[in-house]
């Protein structure tokens, strides 16, 4: 496909790129897995005694070493002989299995039949001629649990002298002052929500630190939200709508995702919401830093995101000839909640063009347009908003709420309607349920929110995780979007925002 790149942003964004912080870890006890039903995805992590190394491991021996916490960074060790026993003469050979949670590890990578590519599985193996060496792996890994397997036939044990994980982020939870909220539960959710923000913080926001490993503006728009509140690493913030204003194709859409160090940097798709949300986060910059010299130099760019997306709308029914993202919901119909999505950042659209000075008569015709479309899918005996296929869906009244074209007291009837309404098409991923969340606290529902907040994210604490999955659904532990959950990233950006919302819910 044609690149438009543009070279006086991407050299801004370049010049935002800051050395990333480094942590040496190591390994503190080994471990075990074993079966149990009534732990997550059935497997159970069993604590055994501390590491202290040199660690001898033979022939077709296997350890589990636990790092204690989530870490993203780089594996180093040192190998040697016992002399006194035999020296190497032979080549040895070792097998290295990386997992963020049990199942990941457990699940022999031969048996992967998921539809995203076995490369991102994260496992290696290696072979080591003469010992003693120093040995690295050059693969940046996230994981907690690594498994050590050595595969060579060979008679003579092996000394490991040193493991050790250079941790690496572009910022420090250390440099974030702790909360108490009183509630121990709300305190660990927070936490759990910092780390996750902390481990994707890298020379971009990467969506995961495990897979994927991408710019996705959906999740730079949470992840900046959330980073405003905490962090303030606002060049990096920066830096990143740069590099989404510096590369796009020949439609001038603002791509969904960046691959920072791959040129051409945007593949050929796009999704419609993700390129309205960088308005979202030009809008979002200028509220928490009060600077509108971005929105000044970037403004063309957020404008162009609304005429396209505009002229693509079917005005008798709301749909869209570009694909809208909303959520990973199987045989959803978007088109509700994408009018929601557009007259949501028209608004924000609205805002900045009144900050730089900018006429704003044709984004308010834009607004009345849609809302006329939207509110005509509201069913007045149903007392929601169902699509043109009769579809109900959470989507649709989240993003109908958020597009402000009701009352409050008409949002609140709507929340409160769909929680006892029964349809399969219910929000999937954190990423939605930040935006239910959003439309609870818009409508004065803060109580719900951190109800809400507590339930669900408690939930993820109970399963045993460090950080916030990309998917977790409490009705069904092996869900993946990908068929395949030992491939889910249990570190995902877009599941950091209870670390914004618990302080704002309880202002």
């Amino acid at each position: 496909m044609s690149i438009i790149i543009n070279e006086v942003f991407a050299e801004k964004a370049k010049l935002l790129k800051r050395p990333l912080l480094k942590k040496k870890v190591h390994p503190r006890r080994f471990a075990e897995i074993k079966k149990n039903k009534a732990a997550f995805q059935g497997y159970q992590v069993i604590e055994k005694e501390d590491i202290s190394f040199p660690v001898k491991i033979n022939s077709r021996d296997k350890i589990l070493l636990d790092f204690g916490d989530h870490f993203v960074g780089y594996l180093s060790f040192s190998l040697d002989h016992y002399p006194e026993l035999k020296i190497t003469d032979t080549p040895i050979r070792f097998k290295f299995t990386f997992g963020e949670f049990p199942y990941e590890i457990m699940t022999p990578p031969e048996e992967y039949k998921g539809g995203l590519g076995s490369g991102w599985l994260q496992n290696e193996e290696r072979s080591y001629v003469f010992l003693p060496c120093d040995g690295a792996l050059e693969r940046r890994y996230a994981f907690r649990y690594l498994l050590i397997e050595r595969t060579d036939s060979a008679s003579f044990p092996v000394k490991i002298s040193d493991i050790v994980c250079t941790a690496v982020s572009a910022v420090d939870t250390d440099d974030v002052p702790q909360i108490s909220t009183g509630d121990e539960r709300l305190d660990r959710i927070y936490n759990m929500s910092l780390k996750t923000l902390k481990e994707c913080e890298q020379d971009v926001f990467e969506d995961g630190p495990k897979r994927d490993r991408r710019l996705w503006i959906g999740d730079l728009r949470l992840q900046a939200l959330t980073d405003y509140c905490t962090f303030k690493n606002t060049e990096l913030i920066k830096r990143c709508i740069y590099l989404f204003a510096a590369y796009r194709g020949e439609h001038k859409m603002v791509a969904p995702c960046i691959f920072p160090d791959s040129p051409p940097c945007v593949d050929e798709w796009t999704f419609c919401d993700y390129s309205l949300f960088f308005i979202s986060c030009l809008y979002d910059y200028i509220k928490f830093t009060e600077d509108l010299s971005l929105a000044e130099e970037l403004y063309e760019t957020a404008l162009t995101q609304a005429l396209t997306v505009y002229e693509s709308i079917d005005k008798t029914c709301g749909s869209t000839v570009l694909n809208p993202f909303i959520d990973w919901c199987p045989s959803l119909d978007k088109s509700v909640a994408f009018q929601g999505v557009f007259i949501y950042t028209m608004r924000q659209l609205k805002f900045i063009s009144e900050r730089l000075g900018r006429p704003t008569d044709k984004i308010e015709g834009f607004i009345d347009t849609v809302k006329n479309t939207l509110l005509s899918f509201c069913d007045e005996d149903k007392g929601l908003f169902v699509t043109a296929k009769g579809q109900i869906s959470w989507h649709s009244q989240i993003w109908a709420v958020l597009s402000g074209i009701l009352t409050k007291e008409e949002n609140t009837v709507i929340l409160k309607k769909i929680t006892c309404t029964d349809t399969e098409f219910t929000m999937r991923t954190t990423y939605m349920r930040h935006f239910y969340i959003e439309a609870l606290y818009n409508n004065s529902m803060k109580k719900e929110a951190l109800d809400f907040i507590k339930s669900y994210w408690g939930q993820i604490i109970d399963a045993g995780f460090d950080c916030c999955p990309e998917v977790f659904n409490p009705d069904n532990e092996f869900e993946s979007p990908y068929h395949a959950p030992e491939i889910n990233s249990a570190c995902h950006a877009w599941s950091c925002t209870p670390a914004y919302w618990i302080p704002e819910l309880l202002k």
